[in-house]
């Protein structure tokens, strides 16, 4: 997981999101309320083209409008496995992590792909090693 997860006030503009996501290279930003630090969604990169698609004014356009609902999200100590099957349960590409319901990092599908080769190789030594039990 990226353990640094950009977060936003829900009056942030579409086009100051896109310009934090250009500027930190990222996909995503996690909407929380300043007033009561309650997570209100999340915005993605998928949003910002439906919204840019649908011919809107991204300079007034506030997150708020258009954010992802509810945030999924995935404790600390869950699991890879577990994670798979949330994401492919909702559909979505990106997972918040948390820990005693703070955001600590938050998982992708590239994430995911990253991980796939270890896995094989731990199963196949797994294997391995029963074989030559």
């Amino acid at each position: 997981m990226t353990q640094s997860v950009q977060t936003v006030p829900p009056e942030t503009t579409a086009c100051e999101v896109a310009t934090l996501f250009a500027d930190h290279d990222i996909g995503s930003a996690v909407v929380v309320d300043p007033e009561t630090g309650q997570y209100s969604g999340i915005v993605t990169e998928s949003d910002l083209m439906r919204l840019v698609a649908a011919g809107a004014d991204i300079d007034t356009v506030t997150v708020d409008t258009f954010l992802s609902t509810p945030v999924v999200t995935i404790a600390s100590t869950e699991d890879i496995h577990a994670a798979a099957a949330m994401m492919k349960e909702h559909s979505i590409r990106r997972l918040p992590v948390t820990n005693d319901g703070e955001i600590v990092g938050i998982l992708t599908t590239t994430d995911l792909t990253h991980y796939l080769p270890r896995l094989r190789n731990t199963v196949l030594r797994g294997r391995n090693d029963l074989a030559a039990q």
